[in-house]
């Protein structure tokens, strides 16, 4: 055993930059073999992060709408609007028109 690992010594000793230029290249393409490996991960990674930005962008969007809407319903003028367009009623002092007309 003492020989093997003696004769291995020497072998590093004689061929010391050999040994490191091929520890260094099979290093090196083993961290590219792997960085291929991962590529389609990232991949679908970016994508995922594309769309999630995009729904948050739609949700912020959403939400200033709903803020905006918040802050018009209490007000008079969308009360009466509502209560005309949705549930018929009218103030009782306005005036009503009739179309009588019979165009269609």
């Amino acid at each position: 055993m003492k020989r093997l690992i003696g004769m291995a010594a020497d072998f590093y000793i004689a061929h010391k930059r050999t040994v490191i230029l091929w520890f260094v290249a099979i290093l090196s393409g083993a961290m590219v073999f792997k960085g291929l490996m991962q590529q389609p991960q990232i991949l679908r990674d970016r994508a995922e992060i594309a769309a999630l930005e995009k729904k948050t962008e739609d949700e912020r969007d959403r939400q200033a709408e709903i803020d905006d809407l918040s802050t018009k319903v209490n007000t008079d003028e969308y009360i009466e609007r509502i209560a005309s367009e949705k549930l018929g009623l009218v103030k009782s002092n306005a005036k009503i028109f009739l179309d009588i007309s019979d165009e269609d």
